[in-house]
């Protein structure tokens, strides 16, 4: 588009000048929910912590205890794999939702026998489907303001699909918010749990007992370490998902602004060659009455 109209000039700077506002408030907005979100990762971390120490004691003091969600040695691959895919429900976020998306594409390569592929976030669910991806849409999972209740939800409905033998596995891929600058794609396997995940019970006390018996609290306790682990992905996530949406909004905010001095500047030249132009055309007249006297 030709910059010698200074009616084209404002019309330009008057878009960026709207879309820039528009950037600006989804990074205040999006600044304004990543310290909640953060918050939020730094209170339930204790509580998971303590439900993982309390497996490691149980299963140090009564190895005898076995489980269906934990491996053994003889772990072996599923062979009817479920996962899990983390993405957001809307853009603006930067590479956010393209990394993810692009991590578990790579991921799937390598298994193409997944009997339940569940995504979260209209972005990830509508990229998925696009490349032929069957996706089970049985359960609601909204990406904003992740909740212990949505977590337990989610965790419920893959414990059911692993009782019933609908799947023999699970994982789920999110981004791991380890720092605003280092968001790191990860697929971790939620079922059967790998024995390492509780590792070193440390010192464990000799006088603990499990009431009515180590089975049923084994039985117990299961459920809440993947609905705790379930959420931590959730939290880690939509925290990356603010990230990157202030970063790029913070980027178009600044961009936005380069473009406005540079049509500033195009304005006032052209301004200023319109009216250059107006004096030269009333000179050229005058001078042309004044001869024609």
């Amino acid at each position: 588009m030709s910059m010698n109209n200074t009616g084209e000039i404002k019309a330009r700077m008057k878009s960026i000048r709207q879309t820039t506002q528009i950037a600006s408030a989804q990074k205040l907005i999006a600044a304004s929910r990543v310290g909640k979100a953060q918050h939020t990762l730094n209170e339930t971390r204790p509580y998971h912590d303590h439900i993982r120490q309390t497996i490691a004691e149980l299963l140090s003091l009564h190895p005898e205890v076995l489980s269906p969600y934990i491996g053994s040695e003889s772990w072996r691959i599923p062979v009817k794999p479920g996962l899990l895919v983390l993405t957001s429900d809307s853009g603006l976020a930067g590479g956010y939702n393209s990394n993810i998306i692009k991590f578990a594409e790579e991921e799937m390569s390598k298994d193409m026998r997944f009997q339940h592929l569940m995504v979260q976030g209209n972005v990830g669910h509508t990229a998925l489907s696009r490349r032929g991806y069957q996706i089970d849409d049985e359960i609601e999972l909204p990406s904003n303001f992740p909740t212990l209740s949505h977590a337990g939800h989610i965790a419920k409905y893959i414990i059911s699909l692993f009782e019933s033998r609908e799947v023999d596995g699970f994982g789920i891929i999110y981004t791991d918010y380890r720092s605003a600058a280092r968001l790191i794609p990860v697929h971790e396997i939620l079922l059967p749990l790998p024995p390492e995940t509780f590792g070193d019970a440390g010192i464990v006390r000799s006088d603990v007992s499990f009431e009515p018996s180590p089975e049923v609290v084994m039985e117990m306790l299961i459920p809440k370490y993947l609905k705790g682990f379930i959420y931590g992905c959730l939290v880690h996530s939509w925290a990356a998902e603010l990230t990157s949406r202030i970063s790029a909004m913070d980027g178009a905010v600044r961009n936005g602004n380069e473009m406005l001095d540079k049509l500033s500047l195009a304005y006032n030249r052209a301004r200023q060659a319109a009216i250059t132009q107006e004096i030269t055309e009333i000179v050229a007249g005058a001078q042309a009455l004044t001869t024609d006297d």
